[in-house]
C-alpha cells in the first residue's frame, strides 16, 4: 500500500504545486537547442559503386565506405552524448534540487519563490552531483551482481536457461529497488541539509523492500507512459521536416514532456520518502506497544 499511496500522492503534489513545473521546463527548453546542435543527423549510408577492370570485364564493388561512415557516426554520437551528459548533469542537478526542495516546502506549508529555489539548487550543486555519482555506482554494482546467474547460465546451456531466467528476474528486481533508492536520496539531502543524510536511503529502502520494489516499478510505468507520447512527436518532426530544422523542432516539441518527466521523478521521490517515513514511524509505535505488552 505504501508504494501505491506514494504514486497517487505524486500526482496530487504535481497538481498542487504547479509552479514547480517551471524550473523543469526552463531546463528542458535550455537543453533542447543544445541537444539539436550536438546530436548528429541520421547517416545516409549511401552505397557508391567502385569500378575495377579485369581484362575485358568491368567489375563493380558496393559498400566499401559504409563501415567507415557508420564508425564515424558512432564517434560523433559518442562525443555528443558525452558533452550533452555533462551539461545535463550540471543544469539537471540544480533543477532537481530546486524542485525537490520546493515540494518539501510546499508540504510543510512554507512560502517559496522559483528564483530562490534555483539559487538554492546552484549552491547545493556539488552535493547533488556527488550523491548521484555514488548512487549510480552502487546501482551499477548491484546490477552486475544480479546478472551473475545469467552469465553462468549462458556458459552451461541448455540447462543453464533456468539460471538465465533467474538472473533476468533478479536484475529487474534490483533495478526496481535501486530506482526507489536513488529517488529518495536527494529528498533526504534537501530535507536534512547533509550529504551524509542521503545514505540513510539504504536503510529506508532495504528495510521496506516490497514497497521499494513496487514503487520502482510504478515509476517505470509513469516514465514509459510519458515517453510513449514524447517519442512519436519527435519521430514525426524528424521525418516530416527538412533536415536543417527537424532536429530543433523535434527537441522543442519534446521539451514540455521531458520537463514533465523530470518533475514526475523529483516529486515522486519526495512522495515515496514521506511515505517511508510514515511507515518507519508506525513500525516504531508497534515496537513500543509490543514492549509494553500491547498487541494491536
Amino acid at each position: 500500500m505504501g508504494a501505491i499511496d506514494a504514486f497517487v500522492r505524486t500526482f496530487s503534489l504535481m497538481m498542487e504545486a504547479k509552479r514547480l513545473y517551471i524550473p523543469a521546463l526552463i531546463f528542458a527548453l535550455l537543453l533542447a537547442p543544445v541537444a539539436a546542435y550536438l546530436l548528429p543527423g541520421e547517416p545516409s549510408f549511401e552505397i557508391t559503386p567502385n569500378q575495377t577492370t579485369s581484362g575485358d570485364v568491368i567489375m563493380e564493388q558496393y559498400g566499401g565506405d559504409v563501415g567507415e561512415e557508420f564508425l564515424d557516426y558512432l564517434a560523433q554520437l559518442g562525443k555528443a552524448f558525452a558533452v550533452l551528459t555533462a551539461i545535463s548533469v550540471v543544469l539537471g542537478s540544480i533543477v532537481q534540487y530546486a524542485i525537490t526542495k520546493g515540494v518539501l516546502l510546499h508540504e510543510s506549508g512554507e512560502e517559496y519563490g522559483i528564483g530562490e529555489l534555483l539559487v538554492d539548487g546552484l549552491k547545493h550543486l556539488p552535493g547533488v552531483v556527488v550523491i548521484e555519482l555514488i548512487f549510480m555506482a552502487v546501482s551499477l554494482s548491484l546490477a552486475a551482481v544480479a546478472l551473475l546467474p545469467a552469465v553462468l547460465g549462458a556458459l552451461f546451456l541448455p540447462w543453464g536457461a533456468v539460471l538465465i531466467l533467474i538472473g533476468v528476474l533478479l536484475l529487474l528486481a534490483v533495478l526496481a529497488i535501486t530506482t526507489s533508492l536513488t529517488a529518495i536520496a536527494i529528498p533526504l539531502y534537501a530535507d536534512k541539509g547533509r550529504i551524509g543524510a542521503a545514505f540513510e536511503a539504504f536503510g529506508m529502502v532495504f528495510g521496506n523492500v516490497l514497497s521499494s520494489l513496487a514503487f520502482g516499478v510504478l515509476l517505470w510505468v509513469g516514465v514509459i507512459a510519458i515517453t510513449m507520447v514524447t517519442g512519436p512527436l519527435g519521430f514525426a518532426a524528424e521525418v516530416l521536416l527538412p533536415a536543417g530544422i527537424a532536429g530543433y523542432v523535434s527537441q522543442f516539441l519534446q521539451a514540455p514532456f521531458n520537463a514533465l518527466l523530470m518533475e514526475f521523478l523529483c516529486v515522486g521521490g519526495v512522495a515515496f520518502y514521506r511515505e517511508i517515513q510514515k511507515m518507519e514511524e508506525l513500525k516504531k509505535v508497534d515496537e513500543e506497544l509490543m514492549e509494553l505488552g500491547i498487541e494491536i
